[in-house]
């Protein structure tokens, strides 16, 4: 467990570290974004993910020097989980340059995938509900990995746009993830695998700069983190509940998700039976309420219930929603 706490602190103190100094370069090149959901519409630097990138990527590889100094083997599920969230960065930054029409931006991600797929991580076996385990042999690498990585970056990336939510949902995430890790060793110190271990590291790198980014970009931002970050969070909590072969966990972590997405095809399809412009962001209003056009986004359904909803409120109550649903989940499956 040494390795979850040095791969937090890690990722934590290289973007509390380096992100002033981000921000102010990215002042200076005048890379700049409009913080959409405030009335006056300030600019506010953007492409800050790629220090959560930067400090993922870097206390992984710290991990896995310790490890390798030790006399230790590297197991290749962490290795091929490294290789596949700077495949996701790099994904990210060419869409934040490019602006990827959004068929593109949806099959983009699962290039992420190949490494996991490569080194077949993960167990082949799959407890169904009503159905019971089953085992999917080659299925599982090669079709599987893909749809999983790939619906959780590309969800990962289509839940955000407003202060503090994609860093803090993938708080969330992957502090849920690492506290089923620890109560699984108390528990059952047979459970605790290497391969469970590196899905906590992997997750931990993921925290500590999720949490430490949250500093600069909670409301108001400082900074916005931009594709370049929003797919690395998606491709590290993926690859960590692939490595600790936690389908379950990840069903009911990534249910908002999922009605998101679902929600935003209801909105599409609708938009484009009526003939009617679709509307991509919430309009503030004078106070900083948000007016929506409908429930059509999770984080459009309470600003479309009450219209004392702030983009601050909002983002707190989805946080929060999601804490609930992702600890009820571990405790649930846990004990």
């Amino acid at each position: 467990m040494l390795t979850v706490l040095i791969a937090i602190i890690l990722a934590f103190s290289l973007v509390v570290i380096t992100m002033p100094r981000t921000i102010k370069i990215l002042k200076e090149k005048d890379i700049m974004g409009i913080d959409v959901h405030k009335p006056d519409k300030p600019k506010v630097a953007k492409g800050g993910g790629f220090v959560v990138l930067f400090a993922m990527v870097t206390s992984l590889l710290i991990v896995i020097g310790i490890t390798t100094f030790q006399g230790q083997e590297i197991d290749t599920g962490l290795l091929a989980a490294l290789v596949s969230i700077l495949l996701a960065g790099m994904i990210g930054l060419l869409d934040d340059n490019l602006d990827f029409r959004n068929r593109t931006k949806i099959v983009l991600p699962m290039l992420a995938s190949i490494p996991m797929m490569a080194m077949q991580v993960g167990t082949t076996t799959m407890s169904i509900p009503l159905i019971g385990t089953v085992d999917l042999g080659v299925l599982y690498p090669l079709v599987v990995i893909p749809l999983m990585m790939t619906f959780i970056i590309d969800s990962t990336n289509m839940y955000g746009g407003m202060n503090g939510l994609e860093a803090g949902l993938a708080a969330v995430n992957s502090g849920s993830l690492i506290l089923y890790v620890v109560l699984l060793s108390f528990i059952d110190a047979t459970e605790t695998s290497q391969a469970l271990l590196d899905s906590g590291v992997v997750a931990g790198a993921l925290l500590g700069a999720c949490l430490a980014f949250l500093i600069f970009n909670r409301f108001p931002a400082k900074i916005l983190p931009g594709d370049v970050g929003r797919l690395p969070m998606g491709a590290a909590i993926a690859a960590a509940l692939i490595l600790g072969n936690m389908d379950r966990l990840a069903i009911f972590l990534y249910l908002p998700f999922g009605l998101n997405f679902l929600l935003y095809i209801m909105y599409r399809t609708y938009v484009h039976r009526k003939g009617i412009e679709y509307v991509k962001f919430a309009s503030p209003r004078e106070d900083g309420t948000l007016e929506v056009v409908g429930p059509f986004t999770m984080y459009w359904i309470l600003p479309h219930m009450s219209d004392n909803v702030t983009e601050k409120r909002n983002v707190s109550l989805l946080i929060l929603i999601q804490a609930v649903i992702a600890f009820s989940a571990v405790f649930l499956l846990v004990l």
